[in-house]
């Protein structure tokens, strides 16, 4: 596979912190890090008050993500007895013999489970990695919506396949689905969040792919990211017009295998409704 504009980026910012910043990765092995985040989510049904949504993402199965790591971050999802866990795509890195070890290693969540595809999935084998998820358990959508019955209610869940393989069709993944009450888009590539807000819809949606730039230099990595990757969202909470854009840093490793200053994430994110508009 030739080398991508993501394998240049991360490979022209681990050069630059060469000599300075390895230290900062020597934690980087098994363990992830939880991170609590509340979103205020426009016509949340009541009965969703204060649901709990898990969000893992790139978790990168093969030679560069200790199964250890990922096993820590199917356990630590666990522990917080979420509603819904949702899975933002790159299951796999760059080999075929991945889809195996997707079954191996991606099993064991409790929660109802949807999730999306990634760049490297569709890049490796996108059918393959589809028909691991759901032998698994886990529902998996392709430029479509789906609604569950969570607390008793209904919850949307809008899944846009991958942006950056061409993939990516919102318009045909919103038909459907209702303009309002409780709702969540996933979508792996954080830059689908721009097409989002042409929909003119208060959407709160959650993305990957980033890693959180995998290693981190504050002030270089956003900077390299744009210029190299066309990737303006490196992580956390952005907002663009009505729409919420959640970056979560992933749990595996793809071009490299270290992370600095961008640890592993397990996301539990808990919903409340906004205040009603004026």
């Amino acid at each position: 596979m030739a080398i991508t504009r993501r394998d240049f980026l991360k490979g022209a910012v681990a050069t630059a912190a060469a000599g300075v910043a390895l230290p900062a990765a020597a934690g980087n092995s098994h363990a992830t890090t939880a991170e609590r985040r509340t979103f205020l989510v426009d016509g949340l049904d009541p009965s969703h008050d204060g649901l709990k949504l898990v969000q893992l993402s790139d978790l990168h199965v093969g030679p560069r993500t200790p199964p250890e790591r990922i096993r820590d971050a199917i356990a630590r999802a666990n522990a917080f007895h979420p509603d819904l866990v949702v899975l933002t795509g790159d299951y796999l890195s760059r080999d075929t013999r991945g889809v195996g070890l997707m079954r191996e290693q991606l099993g064991g969540l409790a929660a109802p489970t949807v999730a999306v595809l990634g760049n490297h999935d569709h890049w490796v084998d996108p059918r393959g990695a589809s028909r691991a998820l759901r032998a698994l358990g886990y529902a998996v959508l392709r430029n479509e919506n789906t609604t569950l019955q969570l607390r008793g209610a209904p919850f949307t869940v809008i899944g846009i396949d991958d942006r950056l393989s061409g993939e990516s069709r919102p318009q045909e993944a919103l038909r459907g689905a209702p303009a309002e009450g409780s709702r969540v888009v996933l979508a792996h590539g954080p830059r689908t969040a721009d097409d989002l807000r042409g929909a003119g819809q208060p959407l709160l949606c959650l993305s990957g792919h980033t890693h959180g730039g995998q290693v981190h230099i504050p002030g270089l990595t956003s900077l390299v990211l744009r210029a190299v990757a066309h990737e303006p969202y490196e992580r956390g909470l952005y907002r663009l017009g009505a729409v919420q854009l959640y970056v979560n840093r992933g749990v595996g490793n793809s071009a490299l295998r270290v992370r600095v200053n961008s640890d592993p994430e397990v996301t539990l994110a808990v919903l409340r409704p906004a205040a009603p508009r004026a």
